[in-house]
C-alpha cells in the first residue's frame, strides 16, 4: 500500500495508480490491486493479487500485523503474523495435500537452495508456456487464463520471491533465524531451521 499517512493525494503513471482520500486508500499496478482503511490506530486492507490470492490484513501501530490470504483457484490457504520483529505462519494446500508453520526472527529467511531453484524453473516453465500459447487469448482471454492459472501463480511466485529477495539490501535488519515444519503426503513431516546473516 502507499504510505500510511493517508494524506489527500493522487498520483496516476501508468504502471501504478495510488490514491488516498483522508481514511481510505487504493494502490493498484501490474500485479495487484489493494484497498485500504484506516479509522485511528490500525489499519485494515484487503488486496487481490492477479492470478493468485485474496488477502485481508490488520495492523496496529504498536507493530502487530497479521495477514491471511486465499488462493480461490487451488485452494491454498495461508496465516502470517509479525510483532516486533517475530514471525509466526502456517500454509495449507488441499490440491497438494501440503501444510506447514514457521516460526522466525528478524529476516524473513529465504527459500532453501533446492527450494529457490524449483521456484524460479516453475516460473520460467510458467512464462514459456504462457508466451507459446498467447495467440489463443484473443479468441476467449477468460477461459485461456482459466487454462494457465497454474501457470501464472507459478510466475506469481518467483516474481514475489525476486522481490523478497531485492528488499534484502533496503532492511536494516542483518539478521534472520527460522524453523518450519512442513508436511506433504510425498515426504511425510520434515522439519528446517535456518541463520540468516546479511553483512
Amino acid at each position: 500500500m502507499p504510505d500510511q499517512d493517508f494524506d489527500i493525494a493522487f498520483k496516476a503513471l501508468p504502471p501504478e495508480l495510488q490514491m488516498k482520500l483522508w481514511v481510505l486508500a487504493l494502490d493498484a499496478n501490474t500485479s495487484k490491486v489493494a484497498i485500504a482503511y484506516r479509522p485511528g490506530s490500525f489499519t485494515t486492507s484487503l488486496t487481490y493479487n492477479y492470478g493468485g490470492n485474496v488477502e485481508a490484513s490488520l495492523s496496529v501501530r504498536r507493530g502487530l500485523t497479521s495477514t491471511l490470504g486465499v488462493n480461490p483457484s487451488n485452494g491454498d490457504v495461508n496465516l502470517s503474523m509479525v510483532y516486533r520483529g517475530f514471525r509466526f505462519g502456517t500454509n495449507a494446500s488441499i490440491t497438494k495435500q501440503s501444510a506447514g508453520a514457521q516460526l522466525g526472527y528478524g529476516l524473513a529467511l529465504l527459500p532453501y537452495p533446492a527450494e529457490l531453484a524449483g521456484i524460479f524453473e516453475s516460473g520460467a516453465s510458467g512464462l514459456q508456456s504462457m508466451a507459446r500459447d498467447i495467440s489463443a487469448a484473443p479468441n476467449n482471454p477468460l477461459a485461456w487464463y482459466k487454462m494457465k492459472s497454474n501457470d501464472a501463480s507459478a510466475i506469481a511466485k518467483a516474481v514475489s520471491t525476486g522481490q523478497q529477495i531485492s528488499k534484502l539490501a533496503d532492511t536494516s535488519d542483518r539478521v534472520g533465524v527460522g524453523l518450519r515444519l512442513n508436511y506433504t503426503a510425498q515426504t511425510g513431516f520434515t522439519i528446517y531451521g535456518g541463520l540468516l546473516l546479511k553483512f
